[in-house]
């Protein structure tokens, strides 16, 4: 395998940092909303969720730039072209999700009238105190990550059967190892 078969080392090494964030995030919520409101580190957990959510906004954006600089590794030309275009549809909707969820946690935050933390920094506020607003995003916010997480199942149950079902040219999981 050459390196021309793999995707620049940045975007390797984006797309396994952003996914490891992504699913630490959504376990930290799960975690941090089941803890009683007396645990003495409930809220820290919060401030590290939305930390994390605001740096995933901003790689989101640097992985997309460095996608677009970057070549690309070309897919077989053996692959079945409805699996190209399903897998294209699949990136696309996890770069798509990928945005939603935090943008909807920041935006929750905000019209909840909540600081939303980068660290020790506070993000802009966008919106006014609006609780109908909060509560909206609050649906979203806490709905869309099982989205996420079913398309990441999608993606990861794709890699799986073409390195173990399929030719073996069409693995395409070294691309990104």
């Amino acid at each position: 395998m050459s390196n021309s078969d793999k995707y620049p080392v940045l975007m390797r090494l984006m797309h396994w940092t952003v996914g490891l964030v992504i699913l630490g995030i959504i376990a930290s919520g799960w975690f941090m909303v089941g803890l009683e409101d007396n645990v003495s580190y409930k809220y820290d957990i919060y401030h590290l969720h939305k930390s994390f959510g605001v740096l995933v906004i901003f790689l989101l954006f640097a992985r997309l730039v460095i996608r677009w600089a970057s070549k690309i590794p070309k897919l077989p030309d053996t692959m079945p072209a409805y699996e190209i275009k399903l897998g294209t549809l699949v990136h696309w909707l996890l770069y798509l999700f990928m945005f939603l969820v935090p943008v909807s946690g920041y935006m929750m935050s905000d019209a909840g009238g909540r600081d939303v933390p980068l660290f020790n920094l506070v993000m802009p506020s966008f919106l006014e105190n609006n609780r109908e607003l909060a509560g909206l995003f609050h649906d979203i916010h806490v709905t869309i990550p099982y989205v996420l997480l079913a398309i990441v199942v999608l993606h990861v149950l794709a890699t799986i059967k073409h390195r173990y079902f399929d030719k073996p040219e069409h693995d395409v999981l070294h691309r990104m190892l």
